[in-house]
């Protein structure tokens, strides 16, 4: 794994959120996971989440089915203009943050909002589901 002697705001993750939008247009049940792998990536290993063998070692560990049409598509530009939407969005909803969550309640269909991890818990009362912490007994999930 490359190793990132860089600070995170210096270098930038355009990259890789190029390479998540690519997953969300083509492979949009993976992403949760392509996601969980750039972060653990970034903020458990602290390797260098633009390099394309860490994303290719990510979308691996995602079971990503095709890593080389994903990295292709990356750069297209239907990869690029959903980016530029997603963000436009994201402005509009006035995120300010990083966790920024938008959730859509499914039984009355309104949006919510939240900012940080902190917010998680809540998040799964909008959506009607238990929040269990971050590491649940395995028991409580086949529930």
């Amino acid at each position: 794994a490359v190793v990132s002697t860089q600070s995170t705001g210096v270098r930038g993750s355009f990259t890789t959120l190029k390479t998540l939008t690519a997953c969300q247009i083509l492979y949009p049940d993976y992403l949760e996971e392509l996601s969980r792998q750039s972060w653990l990536g970034l903020y458990s290993k602290h390797v260098d989440i633009t390099d394309e063998a860490n994303l290719r070692r990510f979308a691996e560990a995602a079971q990503i089915p095709d890593i080389d049409k994903l990295i292709e598509f990356s750069s297209s530009d239907e990869a690029k203009q959903l980016l530029v939407n997603n963000t436009a969005e994201a402005v509009e909803s006035k995120c300010f943050g990083a966790p920024w969550y938008t959730v859509t309640n499914p039984t009355t269909g309104r949006r919510e909002e939240f900012f940080g991890h902190d917010r998680v818990e809540m998040l799964g009362w909008v959506i009607g589901r238990r929040y269990m912490g971050h590491h649940p007994p395995q028991q409580s999930l086949q529930d």
